[in-house]
């Protein structure tokens, strides 16, 4: 772009302001106003006319789409319904202006200077803001809406009810700003800062929040329904009145974060996508927050869905490693897999009581028939004197043997090599799974 001098930049400010002068309508689209600087404080005192409101350029309801302006200065100016769709106006000052209503859709404005302005439904739809900076502006109802935002700056801004939805706004800084119903769905907002900020019933659903930090901030009632919170700072929120269905917490810092299993619709993100590895990462940060905050049932819900999630990727990867006829990975995968899958029938991963009883039941009634089948279980004295195949002294025997250190004496004796074999099997097993419950017990009991 050729440099602009001061010799260029004064005919074309006064052919401007005989036109603001003439009374008449400004329709301008393309001018050139590159460098001008136009500001309230370079019209004050002069004769150039000046908006009684702003102090600055009055072009209320102008039309200067597609207009160049790299670098100008419209400080102050009056551009309330004005349209500047399409401008170009990088690092261009407008720092006080009035932009109520003024439609500045698909314009190019990066590093822009918008500091203070008054902009209630203004609309920047598609346009190019990176590192534009808006701090302390009012811009409620503001349509921002596909906009590209990345290291735009939004501190102390009022951005009630404004529409971020799509908008890419990596970087983008929201510190104690105002975002009260705002509409940030579907909007990539990749290590933004939203310290701080009110974001009360906002939406952001589905929108991608990883890295961005939430300290201080207030989410009352805010819709975080498939929202990706990877590796994001959450740490002492309440986020108990949130919406949080299906929302991703892989790697995010949790700790002291009020929220309920509820609010996750059954199942993480990452988990109803598939992606098995993940989810484990997820239900881990869920499971150390709770405990944090002493929801030892929320804890262990996390710890199981956390642990299935363990098996399903063993599944996963035994599955690949059959599709590529790897033998030692479907070993080692499919062995992982198979162990957890009877660690969770056994006591669901150590959280379950009821089901290490089922255990005990069900193989008191195996070993119970196996004794029947190999007959090795006679009756000592009396005239049923010999083996025995009542299923109640199969059973008594069984269970007493399963519960107790040494074989029973309760008038049976366990005779060949088989079913000796059986007792001292059963018995093993049962020291073991008394030691498993009293584990799992003396855990629920602590809790």
């Amino acid at each position: 772009m050729d440099q602009v001098t001061p010799r260029d930049v004064e005919p074309r400010l006064r052919g401007l302001l005989d036109l603001i002068a003439a009374g008449t309508p400004v329709r301008e689209p393309g001018l050139d106003l590159a460098h001008v600087d136009a500001s309230s404080a370079a019209l004050a005192g002069g004769t150039a006319p000046a908006d009684a409101e702003s102090g600055g350029l009055p072009l209320a309801g102008a039309d200067l789409s597609r207009a160049r302006m790299e670098e100008a200065d419209l400080s102050g100016a009056n551009l309330r319904r004005a349209s500047l769709t399409g401008a170009v106006g990088r690092s261009t000052r407008f720092v006080g202006a009035i932009l109520e209503e003024a439609d500045l859709s698909e314009a190019d404005l990066s590093g822009a200077d918008f500091a203070g302005i008054t902009a209630g439904q203004v609309k920047f739809a598609s346009a190019m803001l990176e590192d534009a900076r808006f701090g302390q502006a009012a811009m409620r109802f503001a349509d921002l809406s596909g906009a590209l935002l990345d290291g735009a700056n939004f501190t102390e801004a009022d951005l009630w009810g404004a529409d971020f939805s799509g908008a890419d706004a990596d970087d983008t800084v929201f510190r104690d700003a105002r975002l009260d119903e705002a509409k940030l769905a579907d909007a990539n907002l990749t290590h933004a800062d939203f310290e701080g900020a009110s974001l009360t019933k906002a939406s952001l659903a589905g929108s991608r929040l990883r890295g961005a930090k939430f300290t201080g901030a207030k989410l009352d009632g805010a819709d975080l329904s498939g929202a990706d919170l990877s590796d994001t700072d959450l740490v002492r929120l309440n986020l108990a009145t949130c919406r949080l269905r299906h929302a991703r917490f892989a790697g995010a810092w949790l700790n002291g974060t009020r929220m309920n299993v509820e609010q996750l619709g059954g199942a993480v993100g990452e988990e109803v996508a598939g992606a098995y590895e993940l989810a484990q990462a997820s239900y881990l940060a869920l499971e150390q927050n709770w405990k944090s905050i002493g929801s030892h049932d929320a804890a262990s819900w996390a710890y199981k869905r956390g642990r299935r999630m363990g098996r399903f990727h063993a599944g996963a990867q035994a599955r690949a490693a059959w599709a590529g006829r790897d033998g030692a990975g479907i070993l080692r995968h499919g062995y992982r897999w198979t162990a957890d899958r009877f660690v969770e029938w056994l006591c669901d991963y150590g959280e379950s009581l009821s089901r290490i009883a089922r255990a005990f039941a069900l193989l008191i009634v195996v070993f119970a028939g196996l004794y029947g089948l190999t007959g090795g279980l006679i009756v000592l004295e009396g005239p049923e004197a010999g083996p025995t195949y009542n299923p109640i002294d199969l059973m008594s025997y069984s269970a007493l043997n399963m519960m107790t250190a040494n074989p029973p004496d309760i008038g049976l004796k366990p005779t060949g090599r088989v079913t000796n074999l059986l007792v001292g099997l059963e018995g093993a097993v049962g020291i073991i799974l008394m030691g498993l419950y009293g584990f799992v017990l003396g855990n629920r009991l602590r809790r």
